[in-house]
């Protein structure tokens, strides 16, 4: 293809292929990233405080902006145990931590499925997945859907959005409502001016992906346009890639949490190496895990940078700035490696972290699930907009000002890809799952057994079937709420030699397991 990739480490036995380039190209190219950034980051570090250094708790004195800016960031495969605010003990992410300290903190997020695309969807337009109707590669967000930036953009907002991973791409309608979408990937003039028969989903592209470094390129487009409409009022959407495998971050993240390490992993071609399986030897899984936290330690810098930017222009404490992912990653915790494949709480539980200094106090954590559909009507609240009806989702504004829960929050995530059917509905007590492809039912307490270890098959006792009625009831809401808003999946005209393109891949077809 000939696009610029995520530079990676090549192997021994191995020629450097399209995608690869050599350790010490690798570190030239960190090296002119940095450059470029450097003076920036210096500047402005000092109207900062220092990395990881907590604000005071309690209640900033930040008048009320008229019209607040929005910031939402979903930064892509990231999990919350992973973060040093949720506890995970390497320093992974200082800046968000910084940012937590600053805002508001919930323990319990969870999306509605283990993969990029609906999970957008969901975020976009507050519905679950089964009802927006973009659950897979072949289907498209529903133009007849109202998405968050239409909301912002029906209100005077100017609406701009930042991707970088191909399941963002306006072939599958996630940029409506947007004035400005930009394709961030390097890859981005092999997709430009193309229908998404032409590139959608090929070998190419998507291996591609895996390797692709997009931070800086994320950086850079949206400083540009903050540079130009930093006078505007905004909503502005960034999704960030480079924490989804490849796990291949650039010097000095690449040894940062492992500089010991002398085995042959490289996090390289994650998803299709063989030997990245759930009986690889310990140490080296340790590794992999280690460049799992660098990807996310280089992500977290880049997420700082922004920050930054926003204060020394006098922007941030105008900002209602919210961080969130769309899915977590799996490292053999249930047999399985990367996501997309299961709905276990390491690929559904997500970060959620809301700054908004003049309305929500520093500091506080909010221990009630929340879901990936309440995102939208809670930013909509802290901007001062008025309340949606036509959504599945509910403003956390209460629950972040500690008011007590005013709503169902009992959480749906589905998955509908990739030859499954599963769904599960989830409370902080209990969680079921029907796996509809292979036709089981179970249910896990968990707050005697957390990490679903021993599922409940026997659904004929007096909790089982109480449980299972719960669920019964919930799919029949969710049939009803598609019914009513009428979101007709809409083809994203991938055609049959790119479908098989992706089952060959492993992105479409059966199982597999």
């Amino acid at each position: 293809m000939g696009f610029l990739t995520r530079t990676a480490q090549v192997r021994r036995n191995e020629s450097p292929g399209p995608f690869s380039f050599s350790r010490a190209v690798r570190f030239l190219v960190f090296l002119a990233i940095m450059a470029l950034s450097l003076g920036h980051t210096i500047s402005c570090r000092r109207e900062s405080q220092p990395e990881g250094q907590a604000s005071p708790r309690g209640q900033a004195a930040v008048a009320a902006p008229d019209a607040p800016n929005v910031l939402l960031i979903s930064i892509d495969t990231l999990r919350p145990d992973h973060l040093g605010c949720y506890g995970w003990a390497r320093p992974t992410s200082p800046r968000l931590d910084q940012l937590a300290s600053e805002g508001v903190l919930f323990e319990n997020a969870i999306s509605s499925t283990s993969w990029t695309l609906p999970a957008h969807a969901a975020l976009f337009t507050s519905l679950a997945d089964s009802v927006h109707g973009c659950y897979d590669t072949v289907n498209k967000l529903p133009s007849n859907l109202v998405t968050l930036a239409e909301r912002f953009a029906a209100e005077g907002y100017r609406t701009v959005g930042f991707f970088s991973g191909p399941y963002l791409h306006p072939a599958f309608g996630l940029d409506q409502g947007f004035e400005h979408y930009e394709n961030c990937t390097s890859y981005a003039q092999a997709m430009e001016g193309k229908p998404v028969a032409d590139w959608g989903q090929d070998t190419d592209i998507m291996r591609g992906s895996h390797r692709d470094i997009t931070n800086p390129i994320v950086y850079k487009a949206v400083k540009n346009w903050l540079d130009l409409n930093r006078d505007s009022k905004f909503f502005m959407f960034i999704h960030m890639w480079d924490v989804h495998f490849d796990f291949i971050p650039p010097p000095p993240y690449d040894t940062m949490f492992d500089p010991d390490y002398t085995g042959n992993v490289t996090g390289e071609d994650f998803l299709f190496d063989e030997s990245i399986n759930e009986n690889m030897p310990q140490r080296d899984r340790a590794h992999l895990i280690a460049l799992y936290d660098g990807e996310i330690r280089w992500t977290d810098h880049h997420v700082g940078v922004i920050l930054d930017d926003l204060k020394r222009t006098g922007l941030l404490d105008k900002t209602v700035v919210a961080v969130t992912s769309d899915h977590g990653t799996e490292f053999f915790e249930h047999h399985q490696k990367a996501h997309r494949k299961t709905l276990f709480d390491e690929v559904i539980r997500i970060p959620l972290i809301v700054r908004c200094p003049w309305r929500l106090t520093p500091g506080a954590r909010v221990p009630h699930q929340v879901r990936i559909v309440d995102i939208g009507p809670t930013l909509l609240e802290l901007a001062g907009l008025p309340p949606v009806q036509d959504v599945m989702g509910h403003s956390l504004v209460p629950l972040a000002t500690n008011q007590p829960l005013a709503f169902d929050n009992l959480a749906v995530s589905e998955l509908f890809s990739v030859g499954r059917r599963i769904r599960s509905i989830r409370t902080l007590e209990w969680k079921f799952t029907d796996h509809r492809s292979r036709e089981l039912r179970w249910y896990v307490e968990l707050l005697t057994d957390p990490h679903e270890r021993q599922p409940v098959k026997d659904l004929t006792t007096s909790r089982g079937r109480q449980i299972s009625a719960w669920y019964d009831r919930v799919v029949k809401d969710l049939n009803a709420h598609r019914s009513r808003i009428l979101a007709a999946t809409e083809p994203s005209e991938i055609p049959e030699k790119v479908l098989k393109q992706l089952e060959t891949l492993g992105y479409v077809g059966s199982e597999g397991e």
